[in-house]
């Protein structure tokens, strides 16, 4: 299992329904979580069988800014 982290400008609880729309295409995603707190509003998606590169298209999709944390 792959643990991916993202900085985003997720903000608010219907943003984060959004997302689960974007993420939903992806059976191998186990979970995911948004970290409102955080300033970088951090993406955590956990999962197999998924890239990041096909995380970030789908979330810059759904209209949000995404780029993934080393």
């Amino acid at each position: 299992m792959k643990i991916y982290m993202f900085k985003t400008n997720i903000l608010t609880p219907s943003d984060k329904r959004k997302v689960k729309e974007a993420l939903r295409q992806y059976t191998g995603i186990y979970k995911w979580k948004v970290d409102f707190t955080h300033p970088y509003k951090v993406l955590q998606v956990e999962g197999y069988g998924v890239t990041a590169q096909k995380i970030i298209a789908s979330i810059r999709e759904a209209g949000f800014l995404c780029a993934e944390i080393a």
